[in-house]
């Protein structure tokens, strides 16, 4: 029978209210490390051809244990995917065995990512927090434009010019106080103009690395919004065929209890209840034998963030040559 995304699994109960008992073992090992320190893994590996679950423990405190089981040959990468939101459960829990004294486990490799704020504001102009056209001109101070202009009969169709600046201006209206207005100066080859960006059609970078840095920019953004998914690989070397196992915990929903009582019309046999647990799946995969183990206690589980890079803002030192010619004017002007 093909189970998938959602179960409902039958607990055998005896007659009366007898309840029946669960266990939990404790598998898999720290992954050990290389001899020599870095995942030393030929480039060309093929990904072995599947490693599917093979034992699932779900708790009653939100998370489950899953275990993956399979067999590969000779030097090997796994590759998974797991949604981003499990990628910090993923590292901080992940153990992974080689059953064969001539195997090893090499390294795991995952997609990693700057935050997306520090990947905008490496860009030649920061698209962070929405900019406005105001402000991204702002940025590009000194860039050459070509600016696309309303046909209006006190301005030129199309101008080309160097942005110096935009700035708000008062400007009186008809029917009551002056209204602000957001004003682009150029430096034009006939000389300094200004230009309202409400009258702004079009306008575009003369700099093609201007141009690329903002295509890149708008490119992270997108790829931001559709990275739901994240690869990981787990690189094997040894040889020959073998067993390996990978195991980690991550968020699961809870399973949920449901009871019912069978009671005999004739009253000659004795009333029997049955329990059933609700178990959700909510991977992309179908559990199909898998060995399965419902408890019910709360094991302590906490969320870390390791998946994001930490950047440690570190001291500036001054030069003592420096701080010392300082301390020398200081005392001569005091003196």
């Amino acid at each position: 029978m093909k189970l998938s995304r959602r179960y409902l699994w039958s607990i055998p109960l005896a007659a009366g209210l007898a309840a029946g008992g669960l266990f939990m073992s404790q598998r898999g090992t720290s992954a050990p490390s290389p001899a020599n320190g870095r995942a030393d893994q030929p480039a060309d590996l093929k990904p072995a051809v599947n490693l599917p679950i093979s034992q699932v423990v779900l708790f009653n405190s939100g998370v489950g244990h899953f275990t993956r089981s399979g067999e590969v040959e000779g030097d090997a990468r796994i590759d998974l995917t797991f949604p981003e939101q499990e990628v910090n459960d993923l590292i901080k829990s992940m153990t992974l065995r080689d059953f064969s004294p001539n195997g090893k486990v090499a390294a795991v490799t995952y997609d990693s990512h700057d935050p997306i704020d520090r990947t905008l504001a490496s860009f030649a102009i920061n698209l962070n927090h929405s900019p406005s056209l105001a402000q991204i001109l702002t940025q590009a101070r000194g860039e050459q434009v070509e600016v696309a202009l309303l046909g209006t009969s006190s301005q030129p169709g199309n101008l080309v010019g160097k942005i110096i600046g935009v700035e708000q201006q008062l400007v009186p209206s008809k029917d009551g106080p002056p209204v602000p207005v957001t004003i682009l100066n150029l430096w034009c080859a006939e000389g300094m103009r200004a230009i309202k960006l409400s009258e702004v059609q079009r306008l575009r970078f003369a700099n093609a690395v201007i141009e690329n840095e903002v295509r890149r920019a708008l490119e992270t953004l997108a790829m931001s919004h559709d990275a739901q998914k994240k690869a990981v690989s787990l690189h094997f070397s040894g040889e020959g065929k073998r067993k390996v196992e990978v195991g980690y915990v991550v968020e699961n929903p809870i399973w949920k209890t449901s009871y019912r009582l069978v009671l005999a019309k004739d009253g000659d046999h004795k009333p029997f209840l049955q329990g059933w647990a609700v178990v959700e799946n909510p991977t992309d995969e179908d559990w199909q034998k898998v060995t399965m183990a419902l408890v019910s206690g709360r094991p302590i589980s906490f969320l870390m963030d390791l998946y994001n890079p930490l950047y440690v803002s570190r001291p500036t030192v001054e030069p003592e040559l420096f701080r010392v010619a300082a301390a020398s004017y200081l005392w001569r002007a005091a003196a």
